[in-house]
């Protein structure tokens, strides 16, 4: 997986992989929003230890599987007749299950191969009991921790569960699939699956079978690695200031790579939307974080903010304005190669919470796109820099020349 644990005493490496394990196994009894979390928490080998990468890692396409009578069922209910009629072939033996669905192998009537994707039986009732629970737990917290409530917490996760709620009707992820495609028509390395329009329904989704290379497979494969990571980075960048329609689960097990560095993104069910506006202030403020201007950064937020903790032109919005600077100032001083865009923004936001400025709740989207690009990155190419790759793009949204 290419997870480095942290440390080499193997008596830690058992002990965080058992914490791992029940982590993971936790995360699958609770329910499909639950696997969400621990997949966007896998890819980030960075930040979590490399046996506890590895035991969430499973979670990302090898959640147990649901009876293939329950699939027949499904495909026969919504297309009539037997499902044989619709797929001559039909591997009953899935090649990938996640959380909201399982994918299989089958043939049409025509001939060309295709990937049927059939919603689990349960999921609905499931994701209803996980959107309780989470809810719950974020009222708390804020009762517990009043600062909690400036990076809207409650309001974030309500969020993020109205997003795996949408990924249960299959045929949103049909649309978010067609849209995805005409917004990448231009780049050739950077791909969609077709979709199958007749033999798809909110519960069955029919698509392109794509023969591409696993990341776990590149090493030794006809892959170049450095473009495929390159074409990641400018397909988040595009999607989240060119396009204001993100890819929101980009987990690795997303994603296929085909030589020699042509990229191909799967399960487009949770995707996030961004506002003209929000797009163009999200890209003020991270033009002005990637160029050094934390006043400006620190402006943008406390205009932005739904409630603040402070008054501008008061000694302690001077203070905020003050240890924002500061602390973008000397990443700029480090040069931008050496930044990781998002950790860095991790610490911004701990700035933000001590001064009591709330962040914009879309900023938690944002922020776990650009995650997993930056994740990729550093995995396969860490000479690569995500905050060079979206300064062009930046630029262009915000109609300025990119900087030299």
């Amino acid at each position: 997986m290419g997870a480095v644990a942290r440390g080499s005493d193997p008596g830690r490496a058992r002990v965080e992989r058992a914490f791992g394990r029940s982590l993971a196994g936790l995360c699958e009894r609770l329910g499909a929003t639950f696997i969400k979390v621990a997949q966007i928490a896998s890819t980030r080998a960075d930040l979590l230890p490399g046996p506890v990468i590895d035991e969430l890692s499973r979670l990302r396409d090898q959640v147990p599987a649901f009876a293939f009578e329950h699939v027949r069922e499904a495909v026969e209910a919504d297309f009539g007749g037997r499902l044989e009629d619709h797929f001559p072939v039909f591997d009953p033996v899935p090649v990938a299950a996640a959380s909201v669905a399982q994918v299989h192998r089958a043939e049409c009537a025509d001939g060309s191969v295709v990937a049927v994707k059939v919603r689990r039986p349960d999921v609905v009732q499931k994701v209803e009991h996980d959107r309780a629970i989470l809810m719950f737990l974020a009222r708390t917290a804020e009762r517990l921790v009043p600062t909690l409530r400036l990076i809207a917490l409650e309001g974030a996760i309500d969020s993020f569960c109205r997003a795996v709620e949408e990924q249960l009707d299959l045929s949103i992820e049909a649309h978010n699939n067609q849209r995805f495609a005409a917004n990448f028509a231009d780049d050739p390395d950077i791909h969609f699956p077709e979709v199958h329009v007749a033999l798809s329904s909110p519960r069955v989704l029919t698509m392109e079978f794509i023969e591409g290379v696993h990341e776990r497979d590149l090493e030794g494969s006809e892959v170049d690695i450095r473009a495929v990571v390159g074409a990641g980075m400018r397909g988040v960048c595009r999607m989240i200031f060119s396009h204001g329609f993100v890819h929101a689960d980009l987990h690795p097990g997303n994603m296929r790579f085909v030589a020699p560095g042509r990229v191909v993104l799967l399960d487009l069910g949770l995707v996030g939307r961004i506002d003209d506006r929000d797009r163009l202030v999200t890209a003020r403020m991270l033009f002005a974080f990637a160029t050094g201007d934390g006043r400006t950064v620190a402006r943008i937020f406390f205009d932005e903010a739904p409630h603040t903790g402070t008054t501008a032109g008061t000694p302690e919005y001077e203070a905020y304005e003050e240890e924002i600077a500061g602390f973008v100032e000397s990443l700029a001083r480090r040069g931008l190669g050496s930044v990781q865009l998002t950790l860095e923004l991790g610490r911004l936001f701990d700035i933000l919470r001590r001064h009591r400025v709330q962040a914009r709740s879309h900023m938690t989207m944002v922020n776990l796109a650009l995650m997993t690009a930056e994740g990729l990155g550093r995995r396969l190419a860490p000479d690569l820099s995500l905050t060079d790759a979206a300064l062009p793009y930046l630029s262009e949204a915000l109609g300025m020349a990119p900087p030299a």
